[in-house]
């Protein structure tokens, strides 16, 4: 067969950066040479996952025990490793090869590439879904658990290979599970572009996205704050009568308090101190449930703007986005000459919504077309991998 290319086990792109060829070329390509473009390169940066009692077996001899990262026992978390299409299914740590996506004999662990920053986003969500569970409750999402759950599914694409051979007739190599896990989601469709020569685009190149890096996203937060202002650009030139229905009493909601004569003890706490409820809540969706539960509730937890752009800057609200700290902090003034407006009077709450739908949309020139794609395939792709994240999070380990 040759050698052959393998895909991360958790975004299921692969381990080197696609090149550009003639045939496909388009403008939607961010430099002349793939290889150089700072966009692509986490695709090179790799890390191991497996078990410290089966790494000998995977390794060729001598066997020297490599430097491992975890602290969990048990669990091994490699440094970075290399990869070239001529090690085929051998990963390297220093100058030592390991096999990748084989079964040890005695225990079925199996040691699994996957790339570093698919690795920060699996943390990312492990820690997002770990704060959901009550104490005490059911046991919380670890990285050990996710090892385990891909050991489970390691076995039964071993089982369905077997099956479909078994079916067809054919024993040979064939595409399933030749390249990497196989599931169900695909991927979210990058499963659909792996080919024995490796990741394999479509004649309009619509794969590239799927290559960006998803965790180092440059100036993101100063991006998303220049689309909630250009929104308030947009309604500052409608008519009083319909910036109010477009805008509604969403831009600063201030709820009127009962006469105090009518007050109960929930409703004459001080506004300091339901700021510090809301802070111990770990969603926004969590907060918005409490406000439902009774007036006194609703009448002194606000959800103004300023609300929605404090849930935004701590992750709160969609749990891909963890890194908006600055937003609404830095504006752009070459591209918006409008005086700054002060951040609560900004719509937060419709760019929450629009980043929840995905559909974050910029009519923009062609010039400035590149740098928005430098910020919404990236935006688009982490938010893909960070639900592959999850799906591991649920798949059975058994």
């Amino acid at each position: 067969m040759g050698f052959s290319f393998v895909f991360c086990v958790v975004c299921g792109c692969p381990f080197d950066i696609p090149p550009s060829e003639d045939a496909l070329a388009t403008d939607r390509w961010r430099s002349d040479d793939p290889l150089e473009d700072e966009t692509k390169q986490w695709m090179c940066r790799i890390r191991l996952i497996g078990a410290t009692a089966s790494l000998e077996q995977f390794a060729k001899p001598p066997f020297r025990m490599p430097k491992n990262e975890s602290r969990t026992d048990g669990l091994f978390v490699s440094e970075p490793a290399d990869w070239a299409i001529t090690d085929g299914f051998y990963f390297r740590l220093g100058q030592d090869p390991f096999r990748v996506l084989a079964a040890a004999n005695d225990s079925g662990d199996v040691l699994f590439p996957l790339h570093e920053n698919c690795l920060t986003i699996l943390q990312r969500a492990i820690s997002w879904h770990a704060s959901f569970i009550p104490e005490p409750g059911p046991p919380l999402p670890s990285l050990v658990r996710v090892y385990k759950a891909l050991c489970a599914q390691y076995a039964r694409n071993v089982a369905e290979k077997a099956r479909l051979s078994k079916k067809t007739g054919f024993y040979g190599s064939s595409d399933y599970m030749d390249y990497g896990l196989e599931f169900e989601h695909d991927y979210e469709g990058a499963r659909e572009f792996w080919a024995s020569e490796g990741w394999t685009p479509t004649v309009d190149n619509e794969s590239q996205w799927y290559c960006d890096d998803p965790v180092d996203i440059p100036k993101l937060a100063s991006f998303l704050s220049r689309q909630v202002q250009e929104t308030i650009q947009s309604k500052a030139i409608a008519t009083v009568d319909s910036a109010k229905e477009q805008i509604g009493t969403t831009v600063n909601v201030e709820v009127s308090m009962p006469d105090s004569t009518a007050r109960s003890s929930l409703e004459a706490l001080p506004l300091e101190l339901w700021n510090q409820i809301i802070v111990f809540l770990p969603t926004t969706s969590a907060v918005l449930q409490l406000r439902q539960c009774c007036k006194a509730f609703a009448s002194r937890i606000p959800i103004d703007q300023q609300f929605w752009l404090t849930q935004l800057r701590e992750g709160r609200v969609i749990r891909y986005l963890w890194d908006l700290e600055s937003l609404g902090e830095t504006m752009d003034s070459q591209v918006n000459p409008m005086p700054s407006i002060d951040p609560a009077y900004r719509d937060w709450k419709s760019l929450a919504q629009k980043l929840a739908r995905g559909s974050i949309t910029i009519q923009a020139d062609q010039e400035s077309l590149e740098s928005t794609l430098s910020k919404l395939w990236p935006l688009q792709n982490r938010d893909r991998i960070f639900r592959l994240a999850e799906c591991l999070l649920k798949l059975p380990v058994n």
